[in-house]
C-alpha cells in the first residue's frame, strides 16, 4: 500500500500473479484532518477505499490470501527490499496512524505488539493547528531560472515540505510529480531541570526528570552530569542514555559525603542543550578508605603511637581502634595513643 503523488496505489502478489489497484484522490487528504482508509480482497475483487471514494481491480485467478509473515507498517527492512524491487519502495511512510484493523479482530495498538520501531514516535500525532497544508494551489514559486539547484532559507525545522518542478521551453511546460523533503530538527530549547535525585548509595544516584516540552524532532538521547557544588565547572562524571524513551537514569561513579549538583541534556541529531539550573544533592557517608597504619616512637618503657586519618575518609570519622596483637587497646577520636 503507497500513498504517492495523490494516488492510493494497492500492490498484490499472489504466487505469480500480480494486481495493482490505483485510486486518485488528488490532494484532498492534505487539510490536517484524519483520513480512513480500507483495503479488502473478497473472492476475486480487491478495493481501496479512502473516506468517500473508491476503487476495485479484479484478481486475475483467484487465490487465497494468507498472511505468515510479519506486517511492516511504514517501511520494509533494508535487509529484505532486494525481494521487492518491482513495488518501488522510494521512503517510508510520513504522518500520523491510528485504529489500525484486521478483519474479525480489534484495533491493533501498535505501541504495544508491535516487535519493533526506527524513528517512529509511538506517543501520538501532532495536533491539527501544527498540520502542513499541502492542497496545489498554495504552493508558492520558489526559483525562476536555468540553475539546477538553489537554496531555499526560512523554513520551519522539522518540517516536511512538497516540492515539484515545471519546465518550461517555447513548446510549453511540463511539472513534475511532487516530491517531498523534511528540515532537520532545531536544537533543543528549554531542557528541564530534573526532577528528583535519589541516592542509591554513596557512589551512585537515581536521576528523574520530565520530558522536555516544546522540542521540534527526534530526542536522540539524554545526557546526565553532576558536577560538585563548589567545585569546577568540569563535571566529575556523566552517563549517556541511548533510549529516549526513559525518563530515569542512574548516575554513578561518585564521591560519599559530597555535595553535586545535577543537570540534565537533551540531544537531537543538530546537537545538545543542557538544564540551565541543576538539582543538588548531598551523597551519604561511606566506610573510610586507605586507612593508614601507625607509627611508632620509642621510649625504654613505652611507645608513642600516632597515625593520619585516612586518605578516603568518606564522611566524618568519629572513632579511632588501636590493636596490639589483634586485641584492641584504644578506642576514641584521639590520632595518639601511650602504649606503657
Amino acid at each position: 500500500i503507497e500513498l504517492k503523488s495523490g494516488i492510493l496505489n494497492i500492490f498484490l502478489r499472489t504466487g505469480i500473479v500480480f494486481t495493482q489497484v490505483d485510486l486518485w484522490l488528488g490532494l484532498s487528504y492534505c487539510d490536517g484532518k484524519w483520513n480512513e482508509v480500507t483495503v479488502s480482497k473478497e473472492g476475486s475483487v480487491i478495493s481501496a477505499t479512502m473516506n468517500e471514494l473508491r476503487e476495485q481491480a479484479l484478481e486475475p485467478r483467484v487465490q487465497q490470501l494468507k498472511v505468515n509473515s510479519p506486517v511492516y507498517v511504514g517501511g520494509i527492512p533494508p535487509e529484505i527490499q532486494s525481494f521487492y524491487r518491482e513495488l518501488g519502495l522510494e521512503q517510508g511512510f510520513g504522518g500520523c496512524m491510528k485504529d489500525v484493523k484486521f478483519t474479525r479482530g480489534a484495533v491493533v495498538n501498535l505501541a504495544s505488539v508491535s516487535s519493533s520501531a526506527v524513528r517512529v514516535n509511538l506517543d501520538g500525532c501532532l495536533s491539527t493547528d501544527s498540520a502542513v497544508n499541502c492542497r496545489g494551489n498554495d504552493s508558492i514559486l520558489v526559483y525562476r531560472g536555468k540553475e539546477r539547484s538553489v537554496y531555499e532559507s526560512a523554513l520551519q525545522p522539522f518540517t516536511e515540505y512538497l516540492y515539484r518542478v515545471v519546465a518550461l521551453n517555447e513548446g510549453g511546460s511540463v511539472s513534475s510529480v511532487w516530491t517531498h523533503a523534511r528540515t532537520r530538527e532545531p536544537v533543543p530549547q528549554n531542557v528541564p531541570t530534573p526532577s528528583r535525585v535519589h541516592s542509591i548509595n554513596g557512589y551512585s544516584i537515581e536521576v528523574t526528570w520530565d520530558k522536555p516540552a516544546g522540542v521540534i524532532g527526534v530526542i536522540e538521547k539524554y545526557i546526565l552530569k553532576a558536577y560538585e557544588a563548589d567545585g569546577p565547572t568540569v563535571p566529575i562524571t556523566s552517563a549517556e542514555l541511548a533510549d529516549a524513551g526513559m525518563l530515569t537514569g542512574v548516575l554513578t561513579g561518585l564521591h560519599p559525603f559530597t555535595n553535586y549538583a545535577v543537570t540534565l541534556t537533551a540531544c537531537t541529531l543538530a546537537g545538545c542543550t543542557e538544564s540551565s539550573h541543576a538539582l543538588n544533592i548531598s551523597t551519604p557517608q561511606e566506610a573510610p578508605e586507605d586507612v593508614q597504619s601507625p607509627t611508632a616512637i620509642s621510649f625504654p618503657t613505652f611507645l608513642l603511637m600516632s597515625w593520619s586519618p585516612p586518605k578516603t575518609p568518606n564522611g566524618v570519622i568519629i572513632q579511632y581502634t588501636l590493636y596490639m596483637n589483634g586485641i584492641p587497646i584504644y578506642s576514641g577520636n584521639r590520632t595518639k595513643y601511650v602504649v606503657k
